[in-house]
């Protein structure tokens, strides 16, 4: 019980910090729909183009929403950015090891897997952001 209270505190000791997390995570996702519709049916781009381009904007949206606005942190915008990067390659590949290993190792029904999934990878995006990148302490 002490250890779900220490979980707990992590996540939610500053509720409004939590909150802005999600609601930057939230904003990055709808500027990559956006962003995402807009270049494939209006522009014409292919699939692939349109959708690289968006998620790639989105990732950058969402980092100068994180840094600046969810963790407020001055400074060391290079060193940030470079392991905000390698934490968003290391969640992709999260995400897929996740499904696979929820749907065709465990048989999950996928759409329930999909939420597993991001609920994990939600835990480890806010834990690195708060731990390491965007930590005022550094170590």
């Amino acid at each position: 019980m002490q250890r779900l209270t220490r979980v707990a505190l992590f996540f939610f000791h500053d509720v409004r910090l939590f909150l802005r997390y999600i609601s930057a995570g939230a904003i990055a996702s709808l500027i990559e729909f956006l962003l995402f519709t807009s270049l494939y049916h209006v522009v014409g781009w292919p699939l692939l183009a349109a959708n690289g381009t968006a998620f790639a904007v989105a990732v950058i949206a969402c980092f100068v929403m994180q840094k600046n606005w969810t963790f407020r942190v001055q400074g060391e915008s290079g060193r940030q950015l470079r392991l905000y990067l390698f934490m968003q390659v290391i969640s992709g590949i999260l995400n897929n090891l996740l499904m696979l290993g929820l749907v065709e190792q465990l048989g999950f029904f996928p759409p329930l897997a999909k939420i597993l999934q991001i609920g994990l990878v939600f835990v480890w995006n806010f834990s690195i952001c708060r731990l390491v990148i965007f930590s005022a302490h550094r170590h």
